[in-house]
């Protein structure tokens, strides 16, 4: 009997032993590996930047086991800064900020698209202003530097359609919210046009007579692009690289929850319209409206893109433009069902 009992005292240690490597192990996995299939979203209730709300209200990531925190931010800045803390997995943002931010050392890609257009130049019948040459000497209303909308203005609207220098031929009043432009506009006539996006562009239509197009954005790239798929880029989804190296598999089910969310978007628009309405808090008919100037899409026109931080390039936002791998990871984004 003497003999006996150390044999089932190792035994005894060895089974604590290989628990306690277990639960280590077990703990190492949930801590590195597939983080329990929580993600934290950042974005915000616009309307091109909605599609989180969306999956989450239809119920898209608990169908792929992903626990989603989706946190509202009202300024792009406090959003890059906290992706890049790692405060955040993901993120939805204008395509100009990844770019810049990765030019500085930021450690991100991104991993799928978000959507395209929206971009409207207004201005009022009593200005006398009908085509875009009309634009020199006035002054125009633009939100903050460096964003694509300012971006898509400066260099293309106004350098190479209308054929003017931005910082000579026209006066800019910078960092307009777009939730004021309309009243600059219309109601003070401090500015004589603004450059504004969807929904604002089509609250004003609603809200103001008098008013005039002077350029649609996506109108324009419809027609000169006809056989692309998409509008030209705006929004994207962005990842944190080290949640990329870490989760791969969580990224994964998150994009395609993600592109589900967008599918139903785009199939099921009486429904997703009432889900946008409501997240946004704006008239569902303003949705219907806007939603005819802008695009859903997960998946990435890498070539149109480049073309959009091309302006961001030449206005020397971007030293240089990035190159697809640089900026671009699609290795976990599924195929769009359209």
């Amino acid at each position: 009997m003497n003999k006996i009992k150390p044999t089932i005292g190792i035994l005894l240690l060895l089974a604590i032993a290989v628990y306690g490597y277990r639960h280590r192990a077990g703990s190492e996995r949930s801590s590195h590996g597939d983080s329990g299939g929580r993600i934290r979203i950042g974005t915000n209730r616009a309307l091109g930047t909605v599609t989180p709300y969306v999956a989450r209200d239809k119920g898209f990531f608990e169908q792929q086991a992903i626990q989603a925190q989706v946190i509202d931010f009202n300024d792009v800045t406090t959003l890059m800064e906290s992706i890049t803390s790692g405060q955040l997995d993901v993120a939805l943002v204008g395509i100009s900020s990844p770019a810049i931010w990765q030019q500085r050392g930021v450690r991100l890609k991104v991993v799928a698209a978000a959507n395209g257009g929206g971009h409207v130049l207004l201005t009022r019948s009593d200005t006398g202003m009908h085509a875009l040459a009309d634009l020199r000497g006035r002054k125009i209303a633009t939100p903050k530097p460096g964003t694509v909308t300012d971006t898509l203005f400066r260099a293309h609207i106004v350098h190479d359609l209308a054929n003017l220098d931005p910082e000579t031929d026209i006066q800019i009043i910078p960092n307009m919210a777009a939730a004021d432009m309309a009243t600059v506009l219309f109601v003070s006539h401090e500015v004589d046009a603004a450059i504004t996006w969807e929904p604002f562009a089509s609250q004003a239509e609603a809200n103001y007579k008098g008013h005039i197009v002077l350029f649609d954005a996506a109108a324009e790239w419809r027609r000169q692009h006809p056989d692309r798929k998409h509008l030209y880029p705006v929004n994207v989804v962005i990842a944190n690289q080290t949640f990329i190296d870490q989760h791969p598999d969580v990224l994964r089910r998150f994009l395609a929850a993600y592109t589900e969310a967008v599918h139903f978007i785009n199939f099921e628009p009486v429904e997703a319209n009432e889900i946008i309405s409501r997240e946004t808090q704006l008239d569902k008919s303003i949705v219907v409206a806007a939603r005819r100037r802008i695009d859903y899409s997960a998946q990435v026109d890498v070539d149109a893109s480049l073309e959009t931080l091309a302006w961001s390039v030449e206005l020397g936002y971007l030293k240089k433009a990035p190159t697809p791998e640089q900026l671009f990871d699609l290795r976990f984004l599924p195929q769009e069902t359209e």
